[in-house]
């Protein structure tokens, strides 16, 4: 069965300490107090949000995102940010907005924190805000441009599970994508027996923590309830760089334009290719 270990947590986590244990072995880590002393922790509340900036029109997403056809990889409808907060605030709902820079139209929100100075190569140009109603799930991927991201939650509650990037076969990982359609919090051994040795990890990210989930690291999380999440990310060498240029390439030319030209055939071979990698890993069990 999966193997999911608990996600480190540190407090006073040093920048030599980080880069040795965590950076350069290509680890997870939460940090429980990076944070601490950002104006953002206490200032950005729902209320914060819908008063100042609820005019924005926002691009949200649901559940279809990854399903192949004419929404694959696009956005559900545009929405008021104000009625998209009061949609997901309360109660159950599968609406996320994410990749949101809400830093460009207020760009005073870039005083309320501060990047990390645990390493260096951050893309300070595009911070990016997460928000999702209770209920809400990111299916398992990587980023695509192979960032180094530091996640900070606010609010809420979110259950994550990592997957390192030797164990992307095993996943069941779609070629010319970043993507896996596995859900790990109730895993299909039947349909992917592969998952019965794949080896990872797991937290619950709460609030005013950040958790740093390293270059190529597969993530999913589910919102335990309402919550909104601020993503910081760095580059780690050119060779990071150059395979996040490759990623894109292959998602706007190949991927998206063979979704296109046929959306079931081409889901099919992918699914089929993913199969095929992970075979050399299933052991015992039959789809």
């Amino acid at each position: 069965m999966m193997q999911l270990q608990q996600v480190d947590r540190r407090t006073g986590l040093t920048k030599k300490e980080f880069l040795n244990e965590y950076l350069h072995p290509n680890k997870p880590v939460v940090f429980t107090d990076m944070a601490e002393d950002w104006p953002a922790l206490h200032k950005w509340t729902v209320e914060f949000f819908k008063t100042r900036y609820g005019y924005l029109e926002v691009p949200v997403y649901n559940s279809n995102y990854s399903k192949p056809g004419p929404g694959y990889m696009t956005s559900d409808r545009l929405m008021l940010f104000k009625d998209f907060l009061e949609a997901t605030e309360n109660g159950h709902s599968d609406l996320r907005l994410f990749l949101f820079d809400i830093f460009d139209p207020a760009p005073e929100l870039r005083e309320d924190f501060t990047f990390p100075t645990v390493m260096r190569g951050f893309i300070k140009r595009f911070p990016f805000m997460f928000f999702g109603g209770e209920g809400s799930e990111v299916t398992m991927h990587y980023d695509i441009d192979c960032a180094n991201v530091f996640l900070t939650q606010f609010i809420g509650h979110k259950h994550i599970i990592l997957f390192p990037p030797e164990e992307s076969d095993k996943i069941y990982h779609h070629p010319f994508t970043v993507k896996s359609l596995i859900e790990p919090e109730s895993p299909d051994y039947d349909k992917f027996p592969a998952l019965r040795n794949v080896k990872g990890y797991e937290t619950i990210l709460k609030h005013g923590e950040t958790i740093f989930m390293p270059t190529r690291y597969w993530h999913y999380m589910h919102y335990l309830d309402f919550s909104f999440g601020l993503a910081l990310r760095s580059q780690s060498n050119m060779n990071t760089r150059a395979r996040g240029l490759f990623n894109i390439g292959a998602h706007y030319l190949i991927d998206k334009a063979c979704n296109m030209a046929s959306p079931k055939r081409w889901h099919n071979w992918k699914e089929a290719r993913a199969y095929e990698n992970a075979r050399p890993f299933e052991g015992v069990g039959k789809r």
